[in-house]
């Protein structure tokens, strides 16, 4: 087993082990997935997933875009990478830079590089990261 999928299996432990309920965390995203490039503020409080929009909270469904950005999404989106994606390429692991809180286990920062696949391409990076619902969250 590979050094990146060591150091995700620990950080998923980590996680796990840390039994957290409700946390918010503030991600920066580039990439060609247009509708998710920014930065974006996202709440899991009450087993629910918000986003700040505009002012607002929404509530994200289950299976959209925007779960790949919580805790668990980003790790399950590090382990397709290092599992499914990346062997498959020219570069393999090595088009993959990964970074993971020493505390919480949560993705700090993913960068995915496919040589000339610029639509594959994608920078995630938790810029802030906080345990229960933000200062700011009205439902």
């Amino acid at each position: 087993m590979d050094e990146k999928t060591r150091s995700l299996i620990a950080a998923v432990e980590r996680w796990r082990s840390q039994d957290i309920e409700e946390y918010w965390l503030s991600v920066s995203y580039m990439g060609p997935a247009v509708n998710r490039f920014g930065d974006h503020d996202l709440t899991f409080v009450d087993g629910k997933l918000w986003h700040s929009w505009e002012g607002d909270w929404r509530e994200i469904a289950t299976g959209s875009d925007f779960w790949l950005f919580s805790v668990p999404g980003a790790l399950s989106w590090a382990r397709d990478m290092l599992v499914k994606v990346l062997p498959e390429i020219d570069g393999g692991l090595e088009s993959i830079e990964l970074a993971f809180n020493e505390q919480y286990g949560y993705v700090e920062f993913m960068r995915v590089r496919m040589g000339q696949r610029d639509t594959q391409n994608f920078t995630f990076e938790v810029r802030r990261f906080g345990l229960g619902p933000p200062p700011n969250f009205e439902k």
